[in-house]
């Protein structure tokens, strides 16, 4: 249970240092299309793939002190970290998102795709 708080914690530490990385970014750069959620997603799996190689092919035949930690087992907890890391940054964008303060201005971007943009 350990593992997977404090993996989960660290995903979420993760997802707040990329969001202001993100947002930085886009305040320098009002032309950058940049999306905090999207990067973070590309790092989880990143790192998803990365752990899944180091325990099943570097770590699995290791002896000596790797034995005691035992990372095959500890996998699942760290798994499901990564997923519900994944799936809460999914659902604070759309959150994110969908909320809009009222009585917002909005204004028109394209005449063609009838789209608007809240200021």
């Amino acid at each position: 249970m350990s593992t997977f708080v404090c993996c989960l914690l660290s995903n979420l530490a993760l997802l707040a240092a990329v969001h202001l990385v993100c947002g930085c970014a886009r305040a320098m750069r009002p032309d950058l299309r940049v999306r905090g959620t999207r990067v973070f997603i590309g790092l989880i799996v990143l790192a998803f793939v990365f752990d899944t190689a180091l325990t099943f092919l570097v770590f699995a035949d290791a002896g000596g002190p790797w034995r005691n930690q035992k990372p095959a087992e500890t996998f699942f907890a760290r798994t499901a970290a990564y997923l519900l890391a994944a799936v809460l940054a999914i659902v604070l964008a759309r959150v994110a998102r969908r909320a809009t303060p009222p009585g917002a201005i909005e204004i028109e971007t394209s005449p063609y795709s009838k789209s608007t943009l809240p200021m």
